[in-house]
């Protein structure tokens, strides 16, 4: 471990009233495409109402990470929503030490991380880095669903993979329980109604048998 990210703690915020909870979501917003962003008055809202648990890291008094996480109610996934780091701190390891300490800390709690993830894209060097840093950590895809994310400040729709990690305790799930995380995802986390039309396009191509790889 280098001394960089030794120098890092991490910190859960609290409240959107934090000093720190200003430069994380500035980190937020310049990693994040516009389509992919949460406007920053709800996600304040989501922190100050215990929906949201925002995490940073800080080298001395700078904050160079943010994360966000929400908790599925009657699930064993926890969405890991938003990980960045700031851009003069990033290759230094800080975002594989925290996703390696979150994961360490659910598993206490047989709770596993649920990921959203950019599909790959040649055109986008940024897409194919986040795919594999996942793919390193060891998460596992779920192959053959369609997952849309639907555009949370304008824009077009995102093309997402899901992906699970550590290792699930099954390597498959079944269709309807990725149906029905499909309809939570698009109903609690993004306010959608099920009636989606990116919804229904994600829900009818569902395998009855999704494998993990």
């Amino acid at each position: 471990m280098t001394e960089e990210m030794e120098s890092v703690r991490f910190e859960k915020i609290p409240r959107s009233t934090h000093p720190a909870t200003a430069p994380a979501l500035a980190i937020y917003e310049t990693a994040f495409p516009l389509s992919e962003q949460i406007p920053r008055p709800k996600v304040e809202e989501r922190i100050d109402s215990g929906i949201y648990e925002l995490w940073v890291g800080q080298r001395e008094d700078e904050v160079v990470f943010m994360a966000i996480l929400y908790t599925l109610q009657n699930s064993d996934l926890t969405l890991l929503g938003y990980i960045a780091t700031h851009p003069t701190a990033r290759n230094q390891g800080i975002g594989s030490r925290f996703f390696r300490q979150v994961i360490a800390a659910l598993q206490e709690r047989d709770r596993y991380l649920l990921l959203e993830v950019e599909v790959p894209d040649e055109a986008e060097p940024m897409t194919q880095r986040r795919y594999g840093f996942y793919q390193r950590l060891g998460a596992k895809f779920l192959q053959d669903v369609r997952y849309i994310l639907p555009p949370l400040s304008g824009g077009e729709p995102t093309e997402m993979c899901l992906a699970i990690a550590p290792a699930y305790k099954t390597p498959t799930l079944g269709g309807d329980r990725v149906r029905q995380l499909l309809c939570q995802l698009f109903q609690d986390l993004y306010e959608r109604p099920l009636s989606d039309p990116l919804l229904q396009t994600c829900l009818q191509n569902v395998p009855e048998t999704v494998y993990l790889t």
